[in-house]
C-alpha cells in the first residue's frame, strides 16, 4: 500500500539552523526532499522543526503542511492526530537526508521495502495506524519506529539515491554535486536530453517536456515549466517561467515570464519579469524586454529595448529601437498595433501609440500618436554643405 503522508524532522546541530535549510545550489535541501516525495505521491506533510526555522521551512513544503516546534506532549498529540488521518503507510524521516526521485518513488509506492544493511539512516516507512497507537500508548518515537516500521538501511553516504547530509563546507560541496545529479537524472528518465549533466542545474520544482535538449551551462530555477522539443542553452538561465513547445533559448536570461510555442530567444537576450512573448516571436541578440506583451510572429531582432509595452502581431522592430518608458518619476506604456514597422534607431516616447500597419522612419523620435497605415518622420531634414570638409582641412594646414 502506498504512503500518502510524510513526517519530516528538521534537526539542528548546535545553535545553527537545520542543515536541511541550507541552500544546495539555489534551493534548500528540505525543498529537494519535499518535492521528491510529492512527485512520488505523498500528499500531506507533518514537519517538526525549531521555532526559529519554521518560517524558512514553510517555504519548502506544500501549502497545508502542518508544523510543530519542539517535542512537547502537545506536539506528540498533534502528530498522533495527523497519523490518524492517513490510510496505510507513512514515510518518517528523522535525519537530514536527500532522496533521489526514483528512490523516493520506491519508498512511497513499492509494497515491500526491506533493510539493505544494519545501518539506520533515519528513513522509515511505517504503518500510520500502528505508529499512532504506539505513540498514544507513550512509546518513544525511536522505539515505535523500530518496532512498527520497515527500516531502510544504507550507508551514511550515497547509496541507491539516498544521501545523508553532513554539515560543513565539505558536506555542502558533496550535497550540491548530489542534487545536480538528481536534477539531471530526473529529467533524463522522462525523455529529456541533458547533454552534460555536470554542467546543468535543474531545480527540484522544474518541469521539462519530453524531447527537450538542455545544453551545457543551462540553469532552470524555481517553478519553471518547459514544453516538449525545446532547445535550452548553452549558457542560459530560466527562472519561474512558462515556456511552450518548440522554443529555442540561446545564451539568454528569462525571469518570471511566459514564452509561447515556436519562439526563439537569443543569443544574449534578457527577458525581465512580467513579459508575455507570443507564438513564433523572435527576440534576438542584445534585446531586453520588460513588463511587455509581444504578439504572434513579431520580430525584435537585435539591439532593442521594449519596456512597459503592448505590441501586436507581426510587428518588425529595426535595430536600435527604444521604448522610452520612464520620465524620472513615472513609467508609461507604449502601444504598437499589428503589422507595424518600426524603423532603426526609433525612440518611442511613452505614453504613445503606433497604429496598425503604421511605419516610423529610421532615426525618428516619436512623441505623438501615429495613426494606422501612416508614416511618421520625426527628425531634422538633412543639410549638405558641399566642400565643407575640404575647406576645414585647408584651414588647419
Amino acid at each position: 500500500m502506498s504512503a500518502t503522508g510524510a513526517v519530516i524532522f528538521l534537526p539542528r546541530e548546535g545553535n545553527g539552523a537545520s542543515v536541511m535549510l541550507q541552500e544546495l545550489l539555489f534551493d534548500p535541501a528540505a525543498r529537494w526532499l519535499a518535492q521528491s516525495l510529492s512527485d512520488a505521491g505523498v500528499e500531506r506533510f507533518f514537519v517538526v522543526c525549531h521555532s526559529d526555522d519554521q518560517e524558512k521551512a514553510q517555504a519548502c513544503f506544500p501549502e497545508g503542511t502542518e508544523f510543530v516546534t519542539g517535542v512537547s506532549q502537545d506536539a506528540v498529540e498533534q502528530l498522533v492526530g495527523f497519523l490518524a488521518t492517513l490510510e496505510g503507510k507513512a514515510v518518517v524521516i528523522t535525519r537530514p537526508v536527500l532522496l533521489d526521485w526514483q528512490e523516493a518513488r520506491q519508498l512511497v509506492t513499492e509494497p515491500n521495502v526491506s533493510s539493505m544493511d544494519d545501518k539506520d539512516t533515519g528513513v522509515y516507512r511505517v504503518d500510520a495506524e500502528a505508529l499512532a497507537a504506539a505513540l498514544g500508548d507513550g512509546v518513544g518515537l525511536e522505539d515505535a519506529l523500530k518496532e512498527n516500521g520497515d527500516k531502510l538501511g544504507g550507508r551514511s553516504v550515497w547509496f541507491q539515491g539516498r544521501y545523508a547530509l553532513r554539515s560543513g563546507w565539505a558536506g555542502r560541496m558533496e550535497a550540491e554535486m548530489t542534487v545536480r545529479q538528481y536534477g539531471a537524472l530526473r529529467l533524463m528518465r522522462s525523455g529529456v536530453r541533458v547533454m552534460d549533466p555536470n554542467a546543468c542545474y535543474v531545480g527540484p520544482q522544474v518541469q521539462v517536456g519530453e524531447g527537450t535538449v538542455l545544453l551545457p551551462g543551462t540553469i532552470l530555477r524555481g517553478r519553471t515549466v518547459i514544453g516538449k522539443n525545446c532547445e535550452i542553452g548553452p549558457n542560459s538561465m530560466v527562472r519561474d517561467c512558462a515556456v511552450g513547445e518548440g522554443v529555442s533559448i540561446n545564451a539568454s536570461q528569462l525571469n518570471e515570464s511566459t514564452v509561447e510555442e515556436g519562439a526563439t530567444v537569443g543569443p544574449f537576450a534578457y527577458i525581465r519579469p512580467g513579459c508575455h512573448v507570443g507564438p513564433h516571436v523572435k527576440v534576438g541578440d542584445f534585446v531586453e524586454l520588460k513588463n511587455s506583451t509581444i504578439g504572434e510572429g513579431t520580430k525584435i531582432s537585435h539591439l532593442t529595448y521594449v519596456g512597459d509595452s503592448d505590441v501586436g502581431g507581426h510587428v518588425n522592430f529595426g535595430c536600435g529601437t527604444v521604448t522610452v518608458n520612464y520620465d524620472g518619476a513615472q513609467k508609461y506604456r507604449t502601444t504598437i498595433g499589428d503589422n507595424a514597422f518600426i524603423g532603426c534607431n526609433t525612440n518611442l516616447v511613452a505614453p504613445v501609440k503606433v497604429g496598425e500597419g503604421a511605419y516610423t522612419a529610421a532615426g525618428s523620435t516619436i512623441t505623438d500618436e501615429v495613426p494606422a497605415d501612416s508614416l511618421a518622420i520625426a527628425r531634422t531634414r538633412q543639410t549638405v554643405k558641399k566642400q565643407w570638409a575640404a575647406k576645414r582641412r585647408a584651414r588647419r594646414r
